[in-house]
């Protein structure tokens, strides 16, 4: 345990090491892509874009929970002169209207849902201007890294600012 614990303290203050090494002799610089979202000229169109389809979508969540609502009250006030069958049937009716529903909001909403894969497709051209942007800077000898001050990832590397092949070199030559 003590050998192991050793061992990646070495690695670790090795790559601060090289790290160092590199930033000093490297120019870098930020971008704040939080900022540029909120102040690009051109994003109140793509807000406004995404709005009307959010809209789209609420209405028509509001439309099924309008239609759940109406088959509940029309279950409530014919349950007594129904048969038990048939009131079964309509619970059984409202429990798949309820289920569609759910699945319509988290097929929007949800995790990579439609409203998150709008938004993409909706600012996927500036993001790819940007990218463009930031590699003419980078590639005019400016800068040998750029980083994303929102997102804490570096968003331009000069091509010889990646240090994994010669890492690799190193660690697999030892032996621990």
């Amino acid at each position: 345990m003590f050998k192991r614990t050793t061992v990646l303290l070495s690695v670790t203050l090795a790559l601060m090491m090289v790290a160092t090494a590199v930033c000093s002799a490297a120019d870098i610089a930020f971008i704040h892509s939080e900022r540029i979202r909120v102040e690009y000229n051109g994003a109140r169109d793509i807000d406004n874009q995404l709005q009307a389809s959010v809209n789209d979508w609420r209405a028509q969540a509001r439309d099924l929970e309008m239609g759940i609502q109406s088959l509940l009250g029309e279950l409530e006030s014919q349950r007594l002169l129904l048969s038990q069958e048939a009131v079964r049937e309509k619970e059984q009716t409202v429990q798949q209207k309820q289920l569609e529903y759910e699945s319509f909001l988290n097929d929007v909403w949800g995790v990579g849902g439609l409203a998150a894969r709008r938004e993409a497709e909706l600012w996927q051209p500036v993001i790819e201007r940007i990218n463009t942007i930031l590699n003419e800077i980078g590639d005019a000898g400016e800068y040998d890294m750029i980083f994303d001050a929102a997102g804490g990832t570096i968003v331009y590397a000069a091509p010889g600012a990646d240090l994994t092949d010669q890492v690799l070199e190193q660690l697999n030559g030892t032996t621990e």
